[in-house]
């Protein structure tokens, strides 16, 4: 509104009432203004407050990043260094050296006290069949000569090629080994050929569900047992068997009973058991 506006409407109306009340609205005006400024002005103050926190947080911030930035860079770096050793060529010699002598100490790097060349013998079959019918035959040139009938010997000894296995009709049998010396058992390990190297491309007469037992001798009434076990003929041909029950007692003689095998309806062949443990002192 412009003065002369303001001149021509007030001596029009000749009005000192107008002129009170206009000032009165332009009082109003300016106080909410007024209001306004110091509403804006106080923002300003706190945004400034703000910043000023925030620039006194930031370089605590990015000291922070930088610090975890290089802790997570020397973690890495000796990580890398760790993993590098780990894959350098004398450490896989190393490694591979120590799998070779694993392999020759029986495959299982535990020792045998069932091996028939080290002290152990085959007590009893109780009344296990020996299975003839179909036992692997004798050849020369790929004529069939005669048929070997193998002894359960054979499952304590080193063998395990196609036909090194002690047969016995059905599913279920059980035979009893003397042992090197009194041993307390820790476990067992049971050995089946390969289905790679077997002449049929299956294993189904691979052991399956088996018990292990301590005896103090063939006759014993109370025999102690070790656990029952299930043999995966679908997995390693060498299984490890942890006894599933401890006892302080060691044991010379041990059985092995078969109660099923892995689908073969008229035999059952054993290649190869191990028992570990550790020699009795007495």
């Amino acid at each position: 509104m412009s003065v002369s506006h303001l001149c021509d409407k007030y001596s029009a109306t000749g009005s000192f009432k107008m002129i009170k009340t206009d000032l009165g609205n332009l009082r109003s005006h300016l106080h909410t203004l007024s209001l306004e400024v110091k509403n804006v002005i106080e923002v300003r103050d706190e945004l400034k407050s703000k910043l000023k926190e925030m620039s006194s947080v930031i370089p605590k911030i990015s000291e922070a990043i930088l610090n975890l930035r290089n802790e997570v860079s020397e973690e890495m770096s000796l990580h890398t260094k760790n993993l590098l050793e780990a894959l350098s060529p004398e450490t896989v010699r190393n490694m591979v050296k120590n799998e070779l002598q694993k392999y020759d100490a029986d495959k299982t790097g535990r020792t045998d006290y069932a091996l028939e060349s080290s002290g152990g013998a085959i007590l009893s079959t109780r009344d296990t069949e020996t299975y003839v019918t179909g036992a692997p035959a004798l050849s020369l040139f790929g004529i069939p000569l005669c048929h070997q009938q193998n002894t359960p010997r054979v499952m304590i000894q080193t063998g395990v090629l196609p036909g090194e296995c002690w047969a016995f009709k059905g599913s279920s049998g059980s035979v009893a080994i003397r042992l090197l010396g009194h041993v307390h058992v820790s476990g067992v390990s049971l050995e089946h050929i390969s289905s790679l190297i077997s002449p049929t491309g299956d294993t189904a007469t691979a052991p399956k569900d088996f018990s292990i037992w301590g005896l103090t001798d063939l006759d014993d009434e109370k025999p102690f047992l070790f656990g029952n076990f299930v043999y995966d003929n679908t997995g390693s041909p060498l299984q490890y068997f942890e006894v599933q029950n401890r006892v302080k007692e060691a044991y010379k003689i041990i059985e092995l009973k078969v109660h099923s095998n892995s689908g073969d309806p008229e035999y059952t062949c054993i290649y190869r058991i191990r028992v570990h443990g550790s020699l009795s002192k007495m």
